[in-house]
C-alpha cells in the first residue's frame, strides 16, 4: 500500500471481549483514512526494549486493490456494454475490430518480380514514382528486381514492405535519402485521407483485423474482471467453463447461454424474490434465451454481427423480441420468414407463429414454403400471373379449399396438379458416394479420369476439417439445416480459395465483393488467413458467385441500364427523324445526363424535403411531374414500321415492362440497336423477370429478383456458346422470394448453364431445386457446433435413404 502518512487509530488485543471495541476502531479507520485500513502486527524485536510491527492485512471500501494501488469504477449497466463508453474497449471503441492495411493485398501475385509491378498500387501513374524509388533502392541494396517476389529471401521481402528500419529518426533517413516501404507509402496516404479519391484508394488494401487491445471482445478489461464461478454455484457443467465473464458468455452459443440462465434462475430465483428487478432482468433473458431456441436460433452465438445474419434470422431475431414482450391484439407482418430454414427447422417456426396467435394476436405472413401454407388458418392467394398480370384476388379461404381451385397457380402446385419435373441425371462415379454403400467399404480408389474440384482442410467458423468433393459438369446442391455451415463453405472458404487459384479472376459486381456501409464509405470484408488445399481447379476458367446482396444503394439505377440495354434503346431515339431534326443525340436521352434531364429534380423525378429531426420526405416533382426529362425531350415518340402501331417517348418506355418492352422493340426488324437491346430483355424474361418495369429502381428489389438480375447480366455480357472454358457458378438459396413457378422458370435457365459444360453449385433448402440436382452434398448433422461434417454426399435417391441425413428424410416427400 502505497501510503504518505499513517496514523495508528488503535491498539487492541484481538480477544472476544474486545470485539466491539476493534469493530469501532476499524469503522473509524475506514472513515479517516478515507476507505483504507491497515492491520499491522506486533512480534519480537532482535533489541531489546524496542517494539516491532509489521503488516498483517490491507483492506478497503472501494473498487481498489490496496497492494497495486489500482482503483475500480463501480459496476454500473454502462460499464457492462460495449456501446457505453464505460465498458467500450478504448482501442477499438466496442467495435471488436480495427482497421488495417493488408500487405497481401498490396503483393497480391507474388510470381511478379518487382519490375514487373508486384507492388500493385504503384502500377499507376498516381503512384509511378513510387516504383521508380523502389527499383532505384533495391539496386543501390543489392535487392535482385527481376526475379518473382516469392524468391526473395525473407529479409528482402521485409525489407520491401516495412522499408529501412531506421527510417524517420531524422532528417538523413528521410525520403529521398531512406526507403520508407510499402508501409510509409500507406502512411503518407492516410495523412491525406480527407481527399476522396485517396480514402476508396485505401479501402482497395485495407481489412479488418482483431483489435489486440480486446481480441475481438469489445469490452475494456474492467467489465471483463467480473466472473461469474459456475463451478462454485453449480458444480460440473460440461461443455460450459468453471468461469464466465461477460465476453465467455455472449461467445456461447444461444443454447449454451440458455443453459447458464436457466440454472442461474434456478440458483437466484428463489433468494430474490419475484418482484425484485435482478429476478425480472434474470426471468426476462431466460424467456427470450428459450424463444431463440425454440424458433431454430440455437447454434448462433450472442456476439454474433446482425450483419452476418440472413433475412430470415434477422425475422425470427424480431419475432423473439415480440414473443418476449408478451404483446396480446397485435398485428403481426412477417416476410417470409422462412428464408434461410431447412424443412426441418420451419417445423420449429411453425409453433412459434402458433404462439404468437394463441396470445391473442393475428399473424399475416408472406411466404412460399408449402408447409407454412398448409398450417394456416386462413389463405389469401394473389395473382393470377406476375407484375402486370397480377394484383387480383384469386382465392380465399381454408388451405383444403385452397387445393381445389383451379384457378390458383399455387393450388395446382400444392395439390399436384402441376408439378416440377425431374430432369434426366448426369452421372457421376459411385465411388465419390459417401457414406460409401456397403458393396464398396472396401474400396478406396475414386474415378481420376472423372473431373472433379476437391476441397481439402475447411476449418473456418464450425467447419471440422472438412474435405468435400464438386462434380464439375453437374448441377450441385449443398444442403443441410440452418447453420450447419454450407455459406461458410461455399462463400467463405471456397470462392475466395478459388479467386486466389484463378489468379484473381473476379467479378465484384456478382459477388459483391466489397461492402458499403451507411454514409457510402467502402470497407474491405475481414480477411481470414486460414488456408486449403484445392484440386482440380486448373479445369475452370474462372469462378462466379451471385449472391443476395444488394446490387446498388442508389435509386437511379433501373433493370434497363443494369443489364447494359438503354444505351441501345437512346441509339433508337436518338436515330428518330423528329431527335435528328431537333438536334438531340443519345445523350439527351439518359436522364443522368444535364442534357436531358430535367432542370428541377436533376432526372430523379423526385424531390427530397430535409425534414431535419424527422425522416426524409420524397414529393413528385412539380416540374417534370415525376417523368425525369425535359419537355422538348418527351416531345419525340417513336413508333414501329407499319400502321396502328403504339407510339412512345422515353419515359413511356421506362414505364413499360420488360415483356412489353420485347414485343414493341421486336417490331423495329431493320433497327440491329432495337435488336440488340430485345435480346438483352429476353435474357431477363428468361429468368423469370418480365415483369419487372424498365424504370423501376434496383434497389427496391428482393434478394430473389437481384440474384436473377445479377445472373441476367452474366448471361448478357457472356456468349455461352463461346469457347470461354468450364466456369463455376455459386449461387447462395437462389430461390429466395420465388413462387413455385418462378423456380419452374429458373431452373432450366440453370440446366442450360450445365448443358453447355460449367458447373452450378447451389446452396438450397428448397425441396424441389433439391430433387432436380445432380449431386447433394449434405452437411451436418445439426447446426452451430453441432454441424461443419459431412453427412452424405451423392444423387438426390441417395441422400433420402441416409437415415442420418435431415435432408434426406425430408426429400422423402417429393421423391
Amino acid at each position: 500500500m502505497a501510503a504518505k502518512l499513517v496514523v495508528v487509530q488503535d491498539r487492541v488485543r484481538i480477544t472476544p471481549e474486545n470485539r466491539a471495541r476493534f469493530i469501532e476502531a476499524c469503522e473509524q479507520a475506514f472513515q479517516f483514512g478515507k476507505g483504507r485500513l491497515m492491520l499491522l502486527q506486533r512480534v519480537k524485536s532482535e533489541e531489546p526494549g524496542t517494539e516491532k510491527w509489521v503488516v498483517w492485512n490491507v483492506f478497503t471500501a472501494g473498487m481498489n486493490c490496496p497492494l497495486c494501488d489500482i482503483s475500480f469504477d463501480p459496476p454500473s449497466p454502462g460499464l457492462f456494454s460495449f456501446n457505453h463508453p464505460l465498458g467500450a474497449c478504448p482501442k477499438c471503441n466496442g467495435f471488436g475490430r480495427i482497421i488495417t492495411i493488408d500487405y497481401k493485398l498490396a503483393v497480391p501475385d507474388w510470381s511478379l518480380s518487382l519490375a514487373e509491378g508486384a507492388v500493385k498500387p504503384w502500377r499507376s501513374k498516381f503512384s509511378a514514382e513510387c516504383q521508380e524509388d523502389l527499383l532505384r533502392f533495391c539496386k543501390a541494396r543489392g535487392v535482385p528486381v527481376d526475379v518473382p517476389f516469392k524468391d526473395l529471401t525473407p529479409e528482402q521481402r521485409k525489407w520491401v514492405l516495412e522499408g529501412d528500419p531506421d527510417y524517420g529518426i531524422d532528417d538523413s533517413h528521410q525520403w529521398p535519402y531512406a526507403w520508407y516501404g510499402v508501409k510509409g507509402y500507406f502512411k503518407w496516404l492516410e495523412s491525406r485521407a480527407y481527399k476522396m479519391h485517396v480514402r476508396v484508394l485505401l479501402s482497395r488494401y485495407r481489412a479488418y483485423v482483431r483489435c489486440p487491445e480486446c481480441g475481438g471482445t469489445r469490452f475494456k478489461k474492467d467489465a471483463l474482471a467480473y466472473k461469474l464461478n459456475l463451478r462454485e454455484l453449480f458444480g460440473e457443467e460440461p461443455g460450459l467453463p468453471p468461469l464466465l465473464d461477460l465476453a465467455g458468455f455472449y461467445a456461447l452459443p444461444i443454447r449454451d447461454a440458455f443453459r447458464v440462465i436457466d440454472r442461474v434462475r434456478a440458483g437466484f430465483g428463489p433468494k430474490l424474490g419475484r418482484n425484485s428487478q435482478l429476478a425480472l432482468a434474470i426471468e426476462t433473458v431466460h424467456k427470450r434465451l428459450n424463444y431463440l431456441v425454440d424458433i431454430g436460433l440455437g447454434y448462433l452465438t450472442l456476439d454474433r454481427p446482425t450483419r452476418t445474419l440472413s433475412g430470415g434470422e434477422i425475422a425470427r431475431v424480431n419475432l423473439t423480441a415480440c414473443l418476449g414482450a408478451r404483446l396480446v391484439n397485435t398485428l403481426f407482418v412477417l416476410d417470409e420468414p422462412s428464408i434461410g430454414l431447412h424443412p426441418h427447422d420451419t417445423i420449429r417456426l411453425i409453433r412459434v407463429l402458433k404462439q404468437l396467435r394463441d396470445l391473442g394476436n393475428t399473424v399475416v405472413v408472406v411466404e412460399h414454403d408449402p408447409d407454412i401454407i398448409a398450417t394456416a388458418d386462413h389463405v389469401i392467394d394473389l395473382g393470377p400471373g406476375r407484375g402486370e398480370h397480377g394484383g387480383e384476388l384469386v382465392f380465399q379461404g381454408s388451405y383444403s379449399q385452397l387445393l381445389r381451385c383451379s384457378r390458383s397457380l399455387t393450388g395446382q402446385y400444392l395439390s399436384g396438379r402441376i408439378k416440377i419435373q425431374i430432369p434426366r441425371r448426369r452421372e457421376v462415379p459411385e465411388s465419390y458416394l459417401f457414406p460409401a454403400p456397403s458393396s464398396n467399404k472396401g474400396c478406396a480408389m475414386v474415378d481420376t479420369a472423372f473431373p472433379v474440384l476437391t476441397l481439402e482442410g475447411a476449418r473456418k467458423y464450425n467447419l471440422k476439417n472438412l474435405s468435400v468433393h464438386f462434380p464439375l459438369g453437374r448441377f450441385v446442391c449443398v444442403t443441410g439445416v440452418s447453420g450447419s455451415g454450407k455459406s461458410t463453405l461455399i462463400r467463405e472458404v471456397l470462392y475466395p480459395a478459388l479467386v486466389l487459384k484463378l489468379g484473381g479472376v473476379i467479378d465484384e459486381v456478382l459477388s459483391g465483393g466489397r461492402d458499403v456501409d451507411s454514409e457510402g464509405e467502402v470497407y474491405e470484408r475481414e480477411i481470414d488467413s486460414e488456408e486449403v488445399v484445392i484440386r482440380g481447379a486448373e479445369r475452370l476458367s474462372k469462378v462466379v458467385m451471385v449472391d443476395q446482396g444488394l446490387i446498388t444503394r442508389t435509386p437511379r439505377s433501373n433493370p434497363a441500364l443494369y443489364i447494359g440495354a438503354f444505351d441501345y434503346v437512346r441509339q433508337v431515339f436518338a436515330r428518330h427523324p423528329e431527335a435528328r431534326m431537333r438536334g438531340l443525340t443519345a445523350a439527351a436521352f439518359s436522364f443522368n445526363s444535364a442534357e436531358g434531364q430535367c432542370d428541377r429534380c436533376r432526372g430523379a423525378g423526385y424531390e427530397k424535403i430535409e425534414m431535419q429531426f424527422l425522416s426524409d420526405v420524397y414529393v413528385q416533382c412539380a416540374a417534370c411531374g415525376g417523368r425525369r426529362y425535359k419537355p422538348h425531350v418527351l416531345e419525340v415518340q417513336i413508333s414501329p414500321p407499319g400502321r396502328d402501331n403504339p407510339r412512345w417517348n422515353i419515359y413511356d418506355f421506362l414505364q413499360a415492362t420488360v415483356e412489353e418492352a420485347i414485343e414493341f422493340l421486336q417490331l423495329f426488324e431493320s433497327d440491329p440497336d432495337a435488336q440488340r437491346a430485345t435480346r438483352l430483355f429476353q435474357v431477363l424474361k428468361s429468368v423469370g423477370l418480365g415483369y419487372l418495369r424498365l424504370g423501376q429502381p434496383v434497389s427496391v428489389l428482393s434478394t430473389g429478383e437481384c440474384q436473377r438480375l445479377k445472373l441476367a447480366r452474366f448471361l448478357a455480357d457472356w456468349d455461352m456458346s463461346e469457347k470461354t472454358g468450364s466456369i463455376l457458378f455459386l449461387f447462395d438459396e437462389p430461390t429466395v422470394g420465388l413462387h413455385l413457378d418462378d423456380i419452374n422458370i429458373l431452373l432450366p435457365v440453370l440446366q442450360q448453364l450445365v448443358d453447355q459444360g460449367h458447373t452450378v453449385v447451389v446452396v438450397e433448402h428448397n425441396l424441389e431445386v433439391i430433387k432436380c440436382a445432380d449431386w447433394v452434398i449434405d452437411l451436418g448433422p445439426g447446426a452451430g457446433d453441432e454441424g461443419g461434417q459431412l453427412v452424405a454426399a451423392g444423387p438426390p435417391e441417395f441422400i433420402a435413404q441416409c437415415e442420418k441425413s435431415l435432408t434426406g428424410q425430408a426429400l422423402r416427400r417429393v421423391l
